[in-house]
């Protein structure tokens, strides 16, 4: 007597649907874990950036309180209170100097 089977592919149309809904949702939960790493990482570079642009502000104010306070202290008036401090007068009649610059190596002058 023969055996009757029914068709094989019927057995494996529910065998194939699984996989591929396992697939499926396997897929779609490393699509989301993917999402939301990326997400962690975009607020993490935020509040880099954040960090970053205090820093920077902090510096550029740093830097105009540094150059007002070089600009005071190279005024005259400093230097003269200075310069008093250490004992230096101005200098007297005769006591300087001016020399001539003198010409580069190639250019001496022919007279």
């Amino acid at each position: 007597m023969a055996e009757t089977r029914e068709r094989p592919e019927a057995e494996e149309t529910p065998r194939s649907l699984v996989l591929s809904m396992v697939l499926s949702v396997a897929f779609l939960a490393a699509l989301a874990l993917s999402l939301v790493w990326m997400n962690i990482e975009r607020t993490k570079l935020s509040y880099r950036l954040r960090n970053l642009q205090s820093e920077f502000e902090q510096a550029l104010d740093m830097n105009a309180k540094l150059n007002a306070e070089r600009e005071y202290l190279l005024s005259p008036h400093e230097l003269g209170k200075k310069a008093e401090a250490y004992g230096l007068m101005p200098a007297k009649p005769g006591q300087v100097r001016r020399l001539e610059a003198k010409p580069p190596d190639g250019e001496l002058k022919k007279e």
